[in-house]
């Protein structure tokens, strides 16, 4: 009785076990290729044995990339057809070497990529530091004609046109658009010098930071707008008065400090947005790298051109508001860059704290420090040339707190047209108090458990850049501060 039953348990299980081994197989097929000689070899072995890949063998061996294909490193390797390189050569010159090892490269996949076709985009680096976009079944939208086969050293997929290495949105926007005045801005910030006959670039560091970075990184997307030379003119214009600064215009010292470096940098700033957006994206409001909103025009839109970090329009203008272009301004309490004097740090505290409604934020508190006019130092960067509405915040009285009694602290202002032996003597720069009364500094009167801004005043830049400020006790009594905000009057 037991060996019937266990006859018709394994003509029950056998069967299934097949059917169990065989989904498994077609599964392996399907991810990762059949099980054919080529598996057998390495990636250059299959793509210089294979009849059909004879040009692209060529070129591989011309690039100088065969040497990894033939590692045990693994790869995957996008093979175009001998018919696909054969269409190529009236886009590419392949007597160039630096173009075959740019065109080859491409195709050369850093690590084992799959290609489903349910699969969401995988960004794929490959040998030429960029980017293949792996999006349900394609490569950078190409419909390969074979995929998923195996090799010793990674897998490789097939296909019946190349793919187009594209250049970084720094690249193509100095190639597409070099005639336009927005590019000539962009190559102003490369200059040129000859030493020993041989010829050196050098670009600002903070250019490099805050604009051409964004344009040249890969691992990152990107929009990127070009406009009409009027309108980047104009643009240009607008802006120029908001950053004047003492420095010659051609000053070979300081060629990063003049009014045109500053407006040119800002201005190129907001051409840039994170992401990359499709066509119909750019009919709602934007906000460059830099948190400029604008917005696209109606019938702006001229063309679209796809970068390998992202895609670059072409447009007539862009719709900038001066009151999104000229931003507040914060400078925080926690971020002093000096004192009166350098030994009352047990006397200062960094404070992280909840106000009365449950809100945590951070500040400074300065307290029985015993020394008559005692300040902290800060500087608030980047300040264009306009009067600036100024408010502060000052929380105290909560519980555990040393003060709870009304007091009031000052904020003075450098006036750089000043001499004096004194630090402090050096920061009355002329303000109107909140009374709206002429003073040389802001009175700051602090309530306890006010979680509201204090209006102190308003205050002129009149040179862009830094305005180093102090806030000061009111004779030894304390310092406390969360932020200081600058808002620009814009008329």
């Amino acid at each position: 009785m037991r060996k019937i039953r266990m006859k018709k348990i394994l003509n029950y299980i056998v069967p299934m076990l097949c059917i169990c081994l065989a989904s498994c197989n077609d599964k392996w097929e399907e991810h990762f290729g059949k099980d054919d000689a080529n598996t057998q070899k390495n990636l250059f072995e299959v793509v210089s044995s294979t009849t059909e890949y004879s040009a692209f063998a060529e070129l591989l061996e011309k690039s100088g990339y065969a040497e990894s294909l033939k590692a045990s490193k693994n790869y995957t390797v996008l093979i175009p057809t001998n018919e696909a390189i054969n269409a190529a050569k009236n886009q590419y010159n392949f007597n160039d070497t630096s173009v075959v090892r740019s065109f080859v490269g491409y195709h050369l996949i850093n690590s084992i990529y799959s290609v489903n076709d349910n699969t969401d985009t995988v960004k794929a680096l490959n040998f030429r530091n960029k980017y293949v976009e792996f999006t349900r079944g394609t490569f950078d939208g190409i419909q390969p004609t074979a995929k998923n086969l195996t090799a010793s050293n990674g897998l490789y997929h097939v296909i019946g046109q190349p793919l187009k290495p594209l250049s970084n949105i720094f690249t193509l926007v100095k190639t597409e658009f070099e005639n336009t005045k927005q590019v000539e801005a962009i190559s102003s910030f490369d200059t040129a010098y000859v030493e020993n006959g041989e010829t050196f670039y050098k670009s600002s560091p903070v250019w490099m930071s805050e604009v051409r970075r964004n344009m040249t990184t890969e691992n990152r997307k990107y929009t990127y707008f070009v406009i009409d030379d009027a309108n980047f003119e104009a643009e240009l214009n607008k802006l120029t008065p908001f950053f004047k600064t003492n420095y010659v215009e051609g000053n070979t010292h300081r060629p990063d400090s003049t009014t045109t470096f500053f407006t040119k940098k800002f201005l190129l700033r907001d051409f840039i947005v994170e992401g990359d957006l499709l066509e119909n994206q750019l009919n709602s409001e934007l906000t460059s790298i830099s948190g400029t909103k604008f917005t696209i025009p109606s019938g702006s839109l001229i063309s679209r051109h796809k970068a390998s970090n992202g895609v670059v329009y072409r447009v007539h203008s862009i719709d900038f508001q001066l009151q999104n272009q000229i931003k507040e301004k914060i400078v925080l309490g926690v971020n002093p860059i000096g004192y009166k004097q350098t030994d009352k740090r047990g006397n200062t505290y960094f404070r992280d704290k909840r106000d009365t409604l449950g809100n945590l934020y951070q500040d400074i508190q300065i307290h029985g420090h015993n020394v008559t006019a005692f300040y902290a130092k800060y500087r608030v960067t980047g300040m264009n040339v306009i009067r600036y509405k100024v408010y502060g915040r000052a929380i105290m009285g909560l519980p555990g707190d040393p003060q709870t009694a009304t007091f009031t602290q000052y904020v003075h202002f450098l006036d750089p047209n000043l001499i004096a032996p004194n630090e402090v003597d050096l920061y009355k720069r002329p303000v109107v108090n909140h009374l709206g009364v002429n003073d040389t500094r802001f009175t700051f009167g602090v309530q306890p458990l006010n979680h509201g801004e204090v209006y102190l005043g308003e205050v002129s830049q009149n040179q862009y850049g830094n305005l180093p400020l102090l806030v000061m006790s009111n004779g030894t009594g304390p310092i406390i501060l969360e932020y200081l905000r600058f808002v620009p009057i814009i008329q």
